[in-house]
């Protein structure tokens, strides 16, 4: 066994972890005040669900809003922003009848499943009212071990304590802690998506609140254009309360990190490109890989590489990866035969609860110069920022989405996100994440942020190498991820709003998140 990464080492690897995107002029959280337009609002609330709503100042707000790991929220960002109320429903029909109310009230809310998106707002509702469905985190195997049936609460790692143990497995997220919502809703990356696609593309059934209170299932047999909606179309359409997903055998796997010191990165980059290529024509369905390239500025300059291995078979050092173990020197590597829970928990080991955590993201085609380029202006742009008053690093994280991943969705009903095979092999997702610890330091951090996604994709235009794709759980506020997925798509997001919220209560009065973008046949 291979000694293990440093936790202070992950806090540079893992700054990517899953999360949505929000207008800059709602990033920063502020204080709630006594006169909240959402306290009559949350009168109501107690009057009709008093065993379920709370206030500031008693325990279960307190618990759901600033407790650790699986209770609170994950960025000081989401726990610094303070509704006037918390509302915890525990079964679909409570939260029916909460969000009836809620609609004839024209109350201002917010949802929240996992509670792992990073900027104020998106999972929580300035002096307003936060629906929690954090009590909603059942996980149940049914249809002969075929479908696993999760409620909208949970982590994926209640999802793999649970199949772990019986030898099963869905294709779910990568960092234990995540919320199953956040991550589905958005599309969703996983170690699976060569064999299957991305997550949204094995959910077989979403259970959903609409803004009437009505209950439906959608599915390709029944409200088959709200299936298809919803599969990268986030919280624009109605509350899922609970998602149902193909389940499939699967025992160990091979997995963990490797670092390399910052000089083998040309080495590093080329076997990506390699990889992606190799994966896109199916050669091995079993292999994934994300490419960390770690930056740290301040206190002092340093910098890392690293790769996180996934082969979801028990085979150790498979081909597909020769080209990136045969890189040297190592300073750390714990490759290991091991099961999905514990490689989830390594995958977030290092980013605790309470972080000031921002994330970016641009994409473009598979392309070592290119991957090097966006290295480069990051060190660029963050080298020259002055007078940071805490720590700050930052990192590029490379994600292949090869045609492997993208051709599954034409047969699972179609997704929302705009990508198919013709595509091409792309690199995308958590490309930039950066974290600090001083507060002074938000706005000079916010904007070198928006200069990387500016001149990157300003650079990969320039080379006829950028993409449009934009990643939701991943972008940058003020960054438009549903326009990205064209104009058809969003027609039709747009079609499917107007027929399932005729009231627009999900683009009007629930904050946080991607809103349709508005324009013709627009309401």
């Amino acid at each position: 066994m291979y000694p293990h990464v440093p936790l202070y080492l992950l806090v540079g690897l893992r700054l990517a972890a899953l999360v949505n995107g929000a207008e800059l002029h709602g990033i920063f959280s502020s204080s709630s005040t006594s006169n909240s337009p959402g306290l009559n609002c949350c009168s109501r609330l107690r009057s009709k669900f008093p065993s379920r709503v709370s206030f500031p100042g008693e325990q279960v707000f307190g618990k759901e809003q600033n407790g650790a790991a699986g209770a609170g929220y994950w960025s000081a960002f989401e726990f610094e922003t303070r509704p006037a109320c918390r509302v915890t429903p525990t079964t679909s029909n409570e939260a029916s009848k909460i969000v009836r109310e809620l609609s004839s009230l024209k109350c201002q809310f917010a949802v929240r499943g996992g509670g792992h998106m990073w900027w104020a707002g998106s999972a929580n509702c300035q002096d307003g009212v936060t629906v929690d469905l954090s009590a909603m985190d059942h996980v149940e195997v049914v249809a002969n071990h075929t479908v696993t049936q999760i409620g909208a609460g949970a982590r994926w790692g209640d999802v793999y304590l649970k199949l772990d143990a019986m030898n099963l497995s869905v294709v779910g997220g990568r960092v234990y802690d995540v919320g199953v919502a956040g991550l589905t809703l958005g599309g969703g990356n996983s170690l699976f998506a060569p064999r299957y696609g991305f997550v949204c593309d094995n959910v077989q059934n979403f259970e959903v609140v609409l803004s009437s209170g009505r209950i439906v299932n959608a599915n390709l047999g029944s409200h088959s254009d709200l299936f298809k909606a919803l599969k990268g179309g986030l919280k624009n359409f109605g509350i899922v309360t609970r998602f149902d997903l193909k389940t499939f055998p699967q025992g160990k796997l091979w997995g963990g990190f490797v670092i390399y010191p910052s000089n083998t990165s040309t080495s590093q980059l080329q076997a990506l490109q390699s990889f992606t290529d190799s994966s896109a024509t199916g050669a091995d369905d079993y292999a994934a890989i994300e490419n960390v390239n770690s930056f740290t500025f301040a206190p002092t300059k340093s910098a890392i590489v690293a790769n996180i291995f996934a082969y979801t078979k028990p085979v150790a050092y498979p081909k597909i990866f020769d080209n990136f173990t045969i890189i040297g020197p190592q300073i750390a590597n714990d490759l290991r035969i091991t099961n999905l829970t514990n490689l989830t928990i390594e995958a977030g080991a290092g980013i605790p609860n309470g972080g000031r955590y921002l994330f970016a993201m641009a994409s473009f085609a598979n392309n070592a110069t290119i991957l090097a380029k966006a290295n480069d202006i990051l060190n660029d742009i963050f080298s020259n920022l002055t007078g940071i008053h805490g720590s700050l690093s930052a990192t590029n994280v490379f994600q292949p989405i090869p045609a492997s991943i993208t051709r599954h969705a034409g047969t699972s009903g179609g997704n929302s996100l705009g990508l198919t095979p013709e595509t091409g092999n792309i690199i995308s997702g958590d490309n930039f994440g950066a974290t600090w610890t001083d507060p002074c330091d938000d706005a000079a951090v916010f904007a070198a942020s928006e200069k990387w996604v500016a001149d990157v994709n300003a650079y990969t235009k320039a080379e006829g190498q950028y993409k449009a794709f934009v990643y939701a759980n991943y972008a940058l506020p003020g960054q438009d991820a549903i326009a990205s997925y064209g104009e058809d798509n969003v027609a039709e997001l747009r079609r499917v709003s107007r027929k399932y919220d005729r009231l627009q209560v999900f683009q009007d009065l629930v904050k946080g998140g991607y809103k349709l973008p508005r324009g013709a046949g627009s309401v």
